[in-house]
């Protein structure tokens, strides 16, 4: 893997941070030391080139180590200078209304209905420190977040990923872990929230979330909606076997047709409607190659197959849906994996026998 060796940020002599584009043909000569692992620098202050620091003559400057130690350096600046530091991750939503609800399915673990949405939380509401390289247990976190005032808080652990991702131990310890990917400073500035399921720009880095909580029990069902909530004109397509009605096609095409049909499909929205069933949004997303939306979703007015997979793509004019119906969840769960170019570890299911 390569890193941008060409760093935008370092100290001053004091420990100050200072910005390369603070940085003049008058100052550069100042003592600058790297953030990361504290090593002299200087100031390339060319005519045709960015501006950057680099190590100093005779000096080497590790850059997978300096980029781990930048990051873990600049999560405690954030916390301890920002307003707020939050975190946003996807939960389960588990469905209050147990076997009786329309779209339960017997799934492991027992609960059969769920769906998925975004939490938002601010650390700085619990949390007041932030130390590098901070021992709690057994464990020694590159950030832990801790609170003077309830001191018995279970700590928050900011883990950061270059070459070596969170050891197993440490996610088995069932303390709540922050993990960062970086490959560049600027990843270190990120938003830290859970990854969308694609990616159109490159820049958002991976993040993932360990042992914090994970399911809400909800009054009501997460996927079911009221028929008013999809009161817009549908557009009346052919899918791959029939004349249909589409509600969640976006009014405006953009840039990313696929993306904007997925951001205007929302879960228990009602998806389309034919001669055959009008399946609810029950999950959705976007293949791993970005060329297919894929659409999950059952229909609750009787039909015999209820579950309802659709696979839409863009062929630079409009979209073109194609449709399958299963009889059960998991067999539906995997076309709907597979479409997304995802590899299906289900085993076999009720489709592969009929």
């Amino acid at each position: 893997m390569k890193y941008n060796v060409k760093y935008k940020k370092v100290f001053d002599k004091n420990d100050n941070i200072v910005d390369i584009d603070t940085v003049t043909k008058e100052n550069k000569q100042e003592e600058y030391y790297s953030i990361g692992t504290h090593t002299p620098m200087e100031a390339a202050l060319g005519e045709k080139n960015q501006h950057y620091f680099r190590a100093k003559r005779g000096y080497v400057l590790n850059p997978e180590t300096e980029l781990h130690d930048y990051t873990k350096r600049m999560l405690k600046y954030r916390f301890d200078t920002e307003d707020k530091f939050c975190i946003k991750y996807n939960r389960l939503d588990c469905c209050s209304h147990g076997k009786s609800c329309i779209f339960y399915e017997e799934m492991e673990g027992g609960c059969g209905c769920l769906g998925s949405r975004s939490h938002e939380y601010d650390l700085k509401r619990l949390y007041d420190t932030a130390t590098i390289e901070a021992g709690c247990g057994d464990f020694v976190a590159d950030v832990l977040l801790t609170s003077s005032t309830h001191p018995n808080r279970k700590p928050v652990f900011l883990e950061v990923a270059v070459t070596h991702p969170c050891s197993q131990e440490k996610i088995d310890s069932k303390n709540k872990i922050v993990e960062l990917f970086v490959v560049s400073e600027e990843d270190a500035f990120c938003k830290l929230e859970q990854s969308a399921p694609y990616d159109y720009d490159g820049k958002l880095p991976k993040i993932k979330f360990h042992n914090f909580d994970d399911k809400t029990i909800l009054t009501g069902c997460p996927h079911f909606a009221k028929e008013k909530k999809y009161a817009k004109q549908p557009y009346v397509l052919r899918d791959s076997y029939i004349r249909t009605k589409f509600y969640c096609i976006p009014q405006q095409i953009t840039a990313t047709p696929l993306k904007a049909y997925y951001d205007n499909t929302e879960i228990g929205m009602l998806f389309a409607s034919n001669l055959f069933g009008k399946p609810f949004v029950f999950d959705k997303a976007i293949s791993l190659d970005r060329s297919r939306f894929v659409m999950m979703g059952k229909d609750i007015y009787g039909a015999v197959e209820p579950w309802i997979v659709y696979g839409v793509t863009w062929n630079g004019i409009e979209y073109y849906h194609t449709v399958s119906a299963y009889l059960d969840y998991n067999s539906a769960l995997k076309e709907f994996t597979t479409l997304q170019g995802k590899e299906w570890h289900g085993g076999e299911t009720l489709s592969d026998f009929c």
